[in-house]
């Protein structure tokens, strides 16, 4: 059996120094390929590295999560971009919405996640959404466009289930 990892952030220092022995073991376990999230500019390079040892198994994503938006650079979209242009097959991601961690700001969250999604939409990639207790403004983002026609995928769902359905007919896939 072949299995598929939708979503992991492998580059974290948390796995430092172990990442050829846990790609070891995913491959072992019948891991035919993962995802590789970046979440914050500081992290794109080392996702770009993964995935250039591992071209096999490692598919790139890169992108700006919620929690992390404090340490983007003004030049922080081009940079993106220029992730993505560099780097055919990447995904965009995570992005997304957090209204759920204590402290972080809301304000900003918005124009970040629409302006990753765009990104997403013009170079037809998919995208690796974040939410957490803003199911409902997400759902009226993506009914509102813009939208990746490849799809997106909805990293750990948590939202309703009433919300699954249309969410599907948006071009959702869901991860658990």
């Amino acid at each position: 059996m072949r299995f598929h990892d939708a979503h992991n952030h492998l580059q974290d220092e948390r796995f430092s120094g172990r990442q050829q022995a846990l790609l070891t073991e995913c491959r072992a376990v019948g891991i035919s390929s993962m995802v590789v999230n970046g979440t914050k500019e500081s992290d794109w390079l080392a996702v770009a590295g993964l995935a250039q040892n591992h071209p096999d198994l490692i598919v790139p994503s890169f992108g700006c999560h919620p929690w992390y938006l404090d340490k983007r650079t003004p030049d922080w979209l081009t940079k993106l971009r220029r992730h993505l242009d560099t780097t055919p097959g990447a995904g965009v991601g995570e992005i997304g919405l957090d209204r759920w961690k204590p402290d972080l700001p809301y304000a900003g969250q918005e124009e970040a996640f629409l302006a990753q999604l765009t990104l997403a939409t013009e170079l037809d990639r998919p995208a690796s959404i974040h939410c957490l207790k803003a199911w409902g403004r997400m759902l009226e983002l993506l009914q509102a466009g813009p939208r990746p026609a490849v799809g997106f995928l909805l990293h750990s769902y948590g939202g309703p289930a009433e919300m699954i359905g249309p969410l599907a007919r948006l071009g959702a896939y869901f991860s658990f």
